[in-house]
């Protein structure tokens, strides 16, 4: 991993990852941000949607250095961060399926998960199949044109094959 063109160790890189200490007045580690309404010098300001920062859940100097920390490690072009576990699965089967699209998703997923895929994506259009943990390539048969995302978990939520 290189910055600026020098290769660093990892824990040089988690050292210099996320933040600028000049723009936190020197300080080592950026300072947390808790935030809900974000204020605007003016309307204009308001109305143009110029400002960076404009409600706390949308991101703050604090979640600004997690993510470029994030993409420092990991090498990635963008990092989004969330919440919780569920929000995490969310994001993705949202950005990836749409109505008439099909999901495989294993038997054993994680129980606030399935209620997302039997309640949310079902009513989104989406056509939800559960599989067998243990299915191995027979999955090739479950395999439709419209199957977009398999969605495992290993080990499986609460029976750990």
């Amino acid at each position: 991993m290189a910055k600026d063109g020098i290769e660093m160790g990892i824990n040089t890189l988690l050292a210099h990852s996320g933040n600028n200490p000049r723009d936190y007045f020197g300080f080592v580690n950026p300072p947390v941000v808790h935030a809900s309404t974000v204020l605007y010098p003016d309307a204009a300001s308001m109305a143009g949607r110029s400002q960076k920062y404009t409600y706390g859940t949308r991101g703050t100097p604090t979640m600004d250095a997690l993510t470029l920390a994030v993409d420092a490690l990991e090498g990635s072009a963008g990092t989004i961060a969330v919440p919780s576990g569920l929000a995490a699965v969310t994001v993705p089967l949202l950005a990836f399926l749409a109505a008439g699209d099909h999901l495989l998703i294993v038997d054993s997923v994680y129980r606030p998960t399935r209620h997302f895929a039997d309640t949310m994506l079902k009513r989104l259009g989406v056509e939800v199949e559960y599989y067998e943990p243990r299915i191995g390539a027979g999955i090739a048969s479950l395999m439709k044109p419209n199957t977009k995302v398999v969605f495992t978990e290993s080990p499986g939520s609460n029976t750990y094959e």
